[in-house]
């Protein structure tokens, strides 16, 4: 059941994870508390979130269409940012945003990485991997490490991509991506969310179909599977951490709405699950993103994607405390 229900989601170029890898400090904004935000139509499977810091916005991503909506944590409704058919933007996945407030979207079954000026809603780069359709490529999520270059997931191929931070300063606009990591014979298919460790040096990728953790050390591209006690992690799809605890979406139902929160050992080579975190408000989440002492949770709904299941209407992103 699960395998065909994740052929499916591949075959409509669906992306699964996403979240930020930088340590936010709590923000002022975020006052309000306003527990659910409202994204708008009744066909846009949000997916992927990105917190812009020092202001009040977070922007969502349509895999439908590529559509890339804005919300204030002040404003119960989410509005349009920018169209993706604009782009050739066709479908949103995992988002990122870096220091200079530049908006990262992987781009799913294009086979490529977008990145927009957030201020002038500018086009700044297309990177490509060289594959496109469904069947070949994934594009899922992204992290970005303190120096600026980028690591990029991709749910089909077993490579893990790379874009450098000078290539992100340059004035090109259409640029490959690099395969930095072959995967074959370790994680994937399935690689999902990942983050950049808060030592700089690894990073840590979602397997979403084997429901494993692995550790890429970024200095020798060696690739570990982690060793997690505590119980089965479900079907890992965005990751978040913080002070090296480890915190992954689950995207499956069967096993439970919740985020799983992992306590890692020094070296990231093992963890322990601790506990999970769940919510009434969850409805098939996806990927989510800090906001001070709280996520900001994007409600997918995958599953009515292709039905026969309808959504449940409106579209939603729930704000869920981590301590619960």
């Amino acid at each position: 059941m699960i395998l065909q229900l994740f052929n499916s989601y591949f075959l409509l170029a669906l992306s699964i994870l996403s979240f930020a890898t930088a340590v936010p400090v709590p923000d002022p904004y975020n006052d309000d508390e306003i527990s659910v935000y409202i994204v708008p139509g009744n066909r846009t499977f949000p997916e992927g979130i990105a917190r812009q810091l020092n202001s009040p916005y977070f922007y969502v991503g349509s895999v439908i269409n590529g559509d890339i909506y804005r919300g204030s944590v002040h404003e119960e409704h989410l509005v349009p940012f920018l169209t993706g058919s604009a782009y050739n933007l066709t479908g949103a996945a995992g988002m990122k945003i870096d220091c200079k407030d530049r908006l990262y979207i992987a781009g799913g079954g294009s086979g490529t990485l977008f990145v927009f000026d957030l201020h002038t809603k500018k086009l700044l780069h297309r990177f490509s991997n060289g594959f496109s359709g469904q069947n070949q490529t994934l594009l899922n999520d992204l992290a970005i490490d303190e120096a600026g270059n980028v690591y990029v997931t991709d749910t089909v191929q077993p490579t893990l991509f790379r874009i450098k931070a000078s290539e992100v300063d340059s004035p090109t606009v259409d640029l490959p991506l690099e395969k930095w990591i072959d995967l074959t014979g370790a994680l994937g298919p399935g690689a999902n969310g990942i983050v950049v460790t808060e030592d700089q040096k690894h990073l840590l990728v979602a397997d979403i179909f084997a429901g494993e953790i692995w550790r890429v050390v970024i200095s020798s591209r060696k690739v570990d599977k982690v060793d997690i006690a505590g119980g089965l992690i479900g079907a890992p799809d965005g990751l978040l951490i913080r002070h090296d605890i480890l915190y992954a979406v689950n995207a499956l139902p069967e096993v439970g709405q919740s985020v799983r929160v992992i306590e890692m050992h020094p070296g990231y080579l093992s963890g322990t699950q601790v506990r999970s975190i769940t919510s009434e408000l969850l409805e098939k989440p996806s990927t989510a993103a800090f906001d001070g002492d709280d996520f900001l949770v994007v409600n997918f709904q995958f599953d009515a994607i292709q039905g026969p299941a309808l959504p449940v209407l409106p579209f939603t992103v729930v704000r869920i405390p981590i301590e619960g």
